[in-house]
């Protein structure tokens, strides 16, 4: 029976929800530990969704011997990318496909800043909002969702969005130009591109949708460093107290995109 395979690169940034999730559709799941030796996929055969997690590394490691997964994972999307075969990838997981598909990956910096000022670079840790723009904010996975969201964030980079190649010969203006083959899903204050889709069946998130309580707290004892640069002391202790307050909502409308991916796609 085919089932959904997630790949996860940390011990502390495990599936979450997804797993009960995919269980009420019906969907086995397989999960792969990278960071324990367990092997990327090597075919798509049985394969019924792909989902790639979060973790601290980066596309700029790829090719590190300390993460022999990644560059596997490169190939692996690129296969899926040329199949359109259903992927979802979360934090790292997105910025993964992102590169796959040809598309760059760079620190996030301030936006608005000008052209000859030097990049600032601008993280995000914890609760923001996001919104749904236009077009994007029309897509069925994301149906149900409202401008304002309080989602989970932990990421130094972003993605472009990735593009189609260009056409051998496109037509002379003033013809349209090309289609991307992309839609801008979500955004944030800090974060232009959060969330995407590629072609029909290839979604990226920058941030995390599928967290439970405990994972945050896991999230938060992996990256010590990072939470006490960004929040100083006691700043694990705020970043859980305001999951009381913005966790009920975050888990329904996080399960409602993971929904939606299920019942839009058909990957059930």
């Amino acid at each position: 029976m085919s089932k959904a395979v997630i790949l996860q690169h940390v011990a502390h940034e495990g599936p979450g929800r997804i797993v009960p999730v995919f269980r009420d559709f019906g969907i086995p799941i397989e999960v792969r530990h990278l960071y324990k030796g367990d092997e990327v996929p090597q075919d798509l055969d049985g394969v019924r969704v792909l989902i790639a997690l979060g973790g601290p590394m980066g596309v700029a490691e790829i090719g590190n011997e300390k993460y022999p997964f990644l560059a596997k994972e490169i190939e692996l999307f690129k296969r899926v990318i040329a199949r359109d075969r259903a992927f979802l990838g979360i934090c790292l997981g997105a910025q993964l496909m992102a590169h796959a598909a040809g598309a760059k990956v760079h620190p996030n910096v301030k936006p608005g800043a000008k052209a000859e000022d030097p990049p600032f670079p601008v993280p995000e840790f914890g609760w923001h909002p996001v919104t749904f723009p236009f077009p994007g904010g029309t897509e069925p996975i994301v149906m149900g969702m409202v401008d304002g969201a309080m989602m989970f964030h932990w990421h130094y980079d972003t993605f472009e969005l990735p593009k189609l190649p260009p056409p051998a010969n496109p037509p002379a203006p003033p013809a349209p130009p090309p289609p991307t083959g992309s839609v801008l899903l979500s955004s944030s204050k800090a974060c232009k591109n959060q969330a995407f889709r590629f072609k029909s069946r290839l979604f990226g998130f920058q941030y995390h949708v599928e967290l439970t309580v405990e994972d945050i707290a896991k999230i938060l004892t992996g990256n010590k460093d990072d939470v006490d640069k960004a929040f100083g002391p006691g700043g694990s202790a705020q970043v859980l107290q305001d999951a009381e307050k913005y966790y009920p909502r975050y888990s329904r409308l996080g399960d409602r995109i993971l929904q939606n991916f299920v019942q839009f796609l058909k990957v059930y």
